[in-house]
């Protein structure tokens, strides 16, 4: 995975990763630990640790780690595939029809294709290219995705069991230890050559360096779909009979987010965090992933509350109006079926530390979404001030609090 070498991007904290090496009297790899604490290194001192072993047999956790702490880091790693097959030539022809399939989503310099030097190959779609974001379940989404792909295309080779929160990956650049041969990343033209010119073309080191990435939005659309899908395979509709006789109703209401209207003056005036968010956007140029969050679960119900929630995040210097519509489009597709997307309470935001810190707002009765119309439970929530960014529009045209 490309890691930015300016600390102001993203990416940037994401730099160490673990590190093993393949021990030939135990037929396996062994992790690198100190007193059994994982030794997590900084990528740029990876090289060093590969001279040290004479480049052969080294190996990298797939994921990158934004702690030296491995029990308090999150995990952040580009999609990958293990194609792995005893016959290389199958291998390879498994290969080039997942990289087909993926290029026609994923800007190709955004697709990293390697010959592991024996009978397999890994393929690498960059994170940033995709827009993936940090998280320790990010396993369970790619091995979603690479079954997905197996069955579309027929693929045999897909080594599944790699798809778990310790993985460890063969260094780019390094030594098979069995072979000879060097993990080197393949060009197009290679990619659609022959298993004899490649082990020719791996024979000796070669340049693995990768390119810059950007954002992709085709990339991201055909990643953040397979989320969806994910999501909602895990989460069925609820029996709607059983919720209604656990929580019980005061009656079923329409209701519908066109019916919503914008109150900007409101929200600033009740609730100090929109004011303080906003401020430090305009005065600092810059906002942390928090507080982004923050302002897209209550902004993303009318045209212009996304208006001002464009207007606030084009004060950061790293605003990019087609990520933000991304992020934007994701957050209002999750909240549309049911996985997520909801607005942030006053408790999470001040847990957050983006809230306003004194909420003196009381509970609300919850309402769920049961068709075209919304129900009214006894359970309570936390108050949000979504209830201040918000008038319901009735039929009529009259304004009511919502």
């Amino acid at each position: 995975m490309k890691i930015a070498d300016d600390p102001s991007k993203y990416t940037y904290s994401w730099r160490y990763v673990e590190l093993a090496k393949y021990i030939p009297s135990l037929n396996r790899i062994i992790r690198e630990k100190v007193d059994g604490i994982p030794i997590l290194l900084d990528i740029n001192d990876v090289s060093k640790y590969a001279r040290k072993y004479s480049n052969t047999g080294i190996y990298t956790s797939i994921w990158y780690y934004n702690s030296q702490n491995i029990e308090k880091a999150t995990r952040l790693g580009s999609l990958y595939f293990d194609i792995d097959n005893e016959n290389v030539n199958v291998s390879l022809a498994e290969c080039q029809k997942l990289y087909g399939h993926l290029s026609q989503y994923i800007p190709e310099d955004s697709i990293l294709v390697y010959y592991t030097g024996k009978k397999g190959f890994h393929i690498e779609c960059e994170a940033l290219a995709l827009g993936i974001n940090p998280s320790n379940s990010l396993h369970h989404l790619f091995r979603f995705i690479a079954n997905d792909l197996a069955n579309k295309l027929n693929l045999t080779s897909l080594d599944f069991s790699v798809y778990d929160l310790r993985r460890m990956w063969r260094l780019p650049g390094s030594k098979h230890q069995e072979t000879g041969l060097y993990k080197t990343k393949l060009s197009n033209n290679l990619i659609y050559s022959n298993i004899k010119n490649i082990v020719e073309y791996c024979s000796m080191e070669q340049n693995n360096s990768i390119y810059e990435q950007e954002f992709s939005y085709t990339a991201n659309e055909w990643y953040r779909e397979y989320s969806y899908e994910m999501e909602e395979s895990r989460n069925k509709p609820k029996d709607i009979l059983a919720y209604f006789n656990q929580y019980g109703s005061k009656g079923r209401v329409e209701f519908e987010d066109s019916n919503k209207v914008f109150d900007k003056k409101k929200l600033l005036d009740n609730c100090s965090a929109f004011a303080r968010i906003e401020n430090e956007a305009k005065e600092k140029h810059h906002l942390d992933h928090e507080s982004r969050l923050f302002l897209c679960s209550i902004l993303t119900y009318t045209d212009e509350a996304i208006k001002y929630l464009n207007e606030v995040l084009s004060y950061c210097n790293d605003y990019n109006p087609k990520k933000s519509s991304a992020h934007i489009n994701d957050w209002i597709k999750r909240r549309d079926i049911g996985i997520g997307g909801r607005p942030y309470t006053c408790e999470r935001a001040n847990a957050a530390g983006v809230g306003c810190g004194d909420c003196s707002l009381q509970q609300n009765k919850k309402w769920v979404k049961i068709g075209d119309k919304y129900m009214e439970t006894d359970e309570k929530v936390s108050p949000s001030p979504i209830r201040f960014a918000y008038n319901v529009k009735k039929k009529g045209g009259e304004n009511k609090h919502d």
